[in-house]
């Protein structure tokens, strides 16, 4: 991954921790990695744990960021929920996973923040 992509996907984890925030999520850990990937962010929504995927893109050319979540990519990030919530033994808790898209503008300053949530279990995408 190149060093202007990964500075994009960091600007967006980062504004999408303040958004889930202000939205009055806690956030538990970001970046947590298993065997199988990473997840971006997880976090606790009033009882409910929350595995959040980041998606940034700073150009509109490729349409909205999360439609780069594929049908193989939303396997894996259940796949890293699961191991999460066996690693934590918490698999009785209620659990969900989110979107977070994030579009910057051509200079690199935010331009939306959207966020769906059941994203994967809803087959939003």
């Amino acid at each position: 991954m190149g060093r202007e992509k990964k500075d994009v996907g960091a600007a967006g984890e980062k504004i999408a921790s303040a958004y889930l925030r202000k939205m009055g999520y806690r956030i538990l850990e970001s970046n947590f990695r298993t065997p199988f990937g990473e997840i971006d962010i997880i976090a606790r929504h009033k009882e409910t744990v929350v595995f959040v995927e980041v998606k940034c893109r700073a150009t509109s050319s490729l349409g909205p960021p999360y439609l780069s979540i594929t049908k193989v990519k939303q396997a894996r990030i259940i796949k890293n929920a699961v191991f999460y919530l066996k690693r934590h033994r918490i698999l009785n808790a209620d659990w969900r996973i989110d979107i977070v898209s994030v579009k910057l503008n051509y200079y690199g300053e935010l331009e939306s923040v959207e966020l769906i949530e059941n994203a994967v279990e809803d087959n939003y995408i």
